[in-house]
């Protein structure tokens, strides 16, 4: 839940750096084993390089990421783009909340997001901190989706329409969880290592707008 303040902090290479290592260390205890060939960063890691693309002003680049990992998960042989009509899939795709996730990434929601991540009022930080929260983790979960069609192969097949059901519920708590221990850390550490690396970031995106 602390990816958005990793990728407002971190530049993307940085970030993944991170995630790799906080994944390597984690699957070294017996309850959180390496799941998917030793690839288990990968989410995690879109994740947090979606975020820092983001922040600095590189949405193009950000919206690129995104659409590729959406294309990934269409031509997988094992995923599903419609579950079922008896879940009204067709007409509602299954990647509906990644597609509006993709929206919020290409809307002026996304921009300036440096500037107003200065805020020091934590109330004005919410916005922008969903925001990345929410962009970021339908990346990794379709990023985690693909990892578990690839592994699994043609027996995921019978899990998208569970998946389909349980998903936006799970995504939405992720996101509140996360908006509200990003936007808590990034007031309570500022002014110190935070307000700095908001400054660099502010200045960066500033040049690239």
């Amino acid at each position: 839940m602390i990816a958005p303040v990793i990728g407002i902090l971190l530049e993307p290479a940085y970030g993944i750096v991170a995630v790799f290592t906080g994944t390597m260390v984690a699957s070294l205890f017996p309850w959180n084993p390496i799941k998917f060939a030793g690839l288990d960063f990968l989410p995690g890691a879109l994740n947090v390089t979606l975020v820092s693309l983001a922040v600095r002003g590189r949405r193009t680049e950000a919206t690129l990421m995104f659409l590729i990992t959406i294309a990934l998960f269409i031509i997988n042989p094992y995923t599903s783009i419609f579950v079922g009509s008896s879940l009204l899939s067709p007409p509602i795709p299954y990647l509906w909340m990644h597609l509006a996730a993709l929206v919020v990434l290409v809307s002026p929601l996304t921009r300036n997001l440096a500037t107003r991540l200065t805020s020091h009022h934590y109330s004005s930080l919410i916005m922008p901190v969903t925001v990345l929260a929410f962009t970021g983790t339908m990346i990794e979960h379709l990023t985690g989706g693909i990892l578990f069609a690839t592994v699994v192969g043609k027996g995921a097949l019978k899990f998208w329409p569970v998946i389909f059901l349980v998903y936006p519920i799970e995504r939405i708590i992720l996101v509140i969880g996360a908006t509200l221990i990003g936007a808590a850390l990034l007031s309570l550490l500022r002014p110190t290592v935070v307000e700095k690396s908001l400054e660099n970031v502010k200045q960066v995106a500033k040049r690239l707008d």
